[in-house]
């Protein structure tokens, strides 16, 4: 296991990306925080992760295709998808794809029990 996890979150929202990238540095998490798809690609783009974190619904790019273009360039990257919509008609084919979906509020624990199992 390396000494610190590198995870991705992007949220349009930046007070959640930040509320996230505090509450995941208490658990040992190395934390960037993006507020668009553009800005997500950038970054991975000079930095390696470990794993991402992806609002579903943001205007632009939405966080499936956003998720789809980080697993084509990253195959075996671990992603979790947070909506606050729970009725989504995306859910089932983001789950059935291996995607793990967080409905929103998330409580940081599933979040870092995802990331453990994930990533160790």
């Amino acid at each position: 296991m390396k000494d610190t996890r590198r995870i991705l979150v992007v949220d349009d929202d930046p007070g959640i990306g930040q509320m996230l990238k505090k509450a995941l540095a208490r658990h040992g998490f190395l934390v960037d925080a993006a507020t668009s798809a553009d800005e997500a690609l950038e970054k991975s783009n000079t930095a390696s992760y470990d794993a991402a974190l992806v609002d579903l619904v943001m205007p632009g790019r939405d966080g499936a295709d956003l998720a789809e273009t980080l697993r084509r360039r990253f195959p075996g990257l671990p992603i979790g998808l947070l909506t606050g919509y729970a009725h989504s008609p995306l859910i089932p084919s983001i789950e059935k794809s291996g995607m793990a979906v967080f409905k929103k509020p998330v409580l940081i624990q599933d979040l870092v029990e995802f990331l453990q199992r994930e990533i160790g």
